[in-house]
């Protein structure tokens, strides 16, 4: 069973507009519903990523600037 997602912004994540598809976030909420832990994972900083995961309504902990942080709200 698949416990953990990480994934990347650019190029992964994102669409070619730069926002999270309603699709995915659909998708990442549903896992999250089934017990699957969401990570999000980039070489952007805290205050490029927040925005584009508040916009898709769920929450997530992010590994941020290449792995130099690690951010976890709750």
């Amino acid at each position: 069973m698949i416990q953990i997602i990480a994934s990347d912004m650019d190029g992964t994540l994102l669409n070619d507009k730069m926002v999270i598809s309603k699709r995915n976030a659909d998708a990442i909420k549903e896992a999250q519903k089934n017990g699957v832990h969401f990570i999000v994972s980039s070489g952007r900083g805290y205050n490029e990523i927040k925005p584009l995961i508040e916009a898709a309504d769920f929450n997530s902990p992010m590994i941020t600037l290449n792995g130099a942080e690690v951010l976890d709200e709750n």
